[in-house]
C-alpha cells in the first residue's frame, strides 16, 4: 500500500470512528405536551433539543428567519394559568368535575346579533355528594375563550346563558348535564379557559393545585 492509499484509509477510518461517537451520542427523546405525545425532541450530550413544530404545538408563537428563531411569550392573561388541560372532545378531570367541551362553532349572538360563537358542553359529578359549579368555586361568567390573534372574550351572563349554562344546578352523584352558551367574538378561537370563579370549596378530592379547565380547540380526541 503506497502513502496516499494509506493515508486515504487513515482518514476513512478515523471519519468512521467520529460518526460512531456522534451517533451513539444522539438519542431520540419522546416529547409530550399536556400528556399528547408531539414531535420527538433529541438529546445530543445530555443536551435536549426540541423542534419549533413542538414549541408551536405548546402554543408559541414562534418565528423562524435564516440563521434565527424568535419566541413571542404573552405578557399573561386569563388564558395563561395552571390548569387541568387537554382537547376539544377530551373528558378533563379535577378530582371533583369531569368536564368536556364537545363543540364551538360560530353562530350570531341570538340575544344581542353580533357575531358570535356557542359552547357545548358536559360537566359530570365525581364525587358521592350533591354539588353545583357555583359552591364549588366555578362561575358562569368565568368561561373564556382566546383567539389566534391573542384577543379574549367572555360568556356574558344573560338569561339565556343562565339557562344554558347553569352553574347553580345541583348536579346528583355520577350525575351529568349538557350545557350550552353563547359569546361574542370573532377570529379563530384557539383556547377555551373555565377559570375558578373563588377559592375552591374545602373538603373534596381536588387532584391538582389549580383545578380550573383549558381546552386546546386546535385539536380533537
Amino acid at each position: 500500500m503506497n502513502q496516499r492509499a494509506r493515508t486515504l484509509t487513515a482518514l476513512s477510518l478515523s471519519a468512521a470512528t467520529l460518526l460512531g461517537v456522534a451517533v451513539a451520542a444522539t438519542t431520540s427523546v419522546r416529547f409530550f405536551i399536556n400528556g399528547r405525545a408531539t414531535a420527538n425532541a433529541i438529546s445530543v450530550n445530555g443536551t435536549t433539543y426540541v423542534p419549533v413544530s413542538a414549541l408551536k404545538a405548546a402554543g408559541l408563537n414562534v418565528t423562524t428567519t435564516a440563521g434565527r428563531v424568535d419566541l413571542n411569550l404573552a405578557a399573561g392573561g386569563q388564558n395563561q394559568v395552571a390548569a387541568v388541560s387537554g382537547c376539544l372532545g377530551e373528558t378533563l378531570f379535577n378530582g371533583v368535575w369531569r368536564f368536556r367541551v364537545t363543540d364551538v362553532r360560530a353562530v350570531p349572538s341570538t340575544y344581542n346579533n353580533r357575531p358570535g360563537f356557542e359552547i357545548t358542553a358536559e360537566v359530570r359529578n365525581a364525587t358521592g355528594q350533591s354539588l353545583d359549579l357555583t359552591g364549588t368555586g366555578f362561575g358562569l361568567t368565568n368561561v373564556n375563550l382566546a383567539f389566534a390573534d391573542g384577543t379574549t372574550t367572555t360568556v356574558e351572563s344573560v338569561a339565556q346563558n343562565r339557562d344554558g349554562w347553569d352553574h347553580n344546578r345541583a348536579v346528583m352523584p355520577a350525575g351529568a348535564y349538557a350545557m350550552r352558551a353563547q359569546v361574542p367574538g370573532r377570529g379563530t378561537p384557539t383556547k377555551l379557559v373555565y377559570l375558578r370563579a373563588g377559592n375552591v370549596k374545602a373538603g373534596l378530592p381536588w387532584n391538582t393545585p389549580d383545578p380550573a379547565f383549558r381546552v386546546d380547540l386546535t385539536c380533537r380526541k
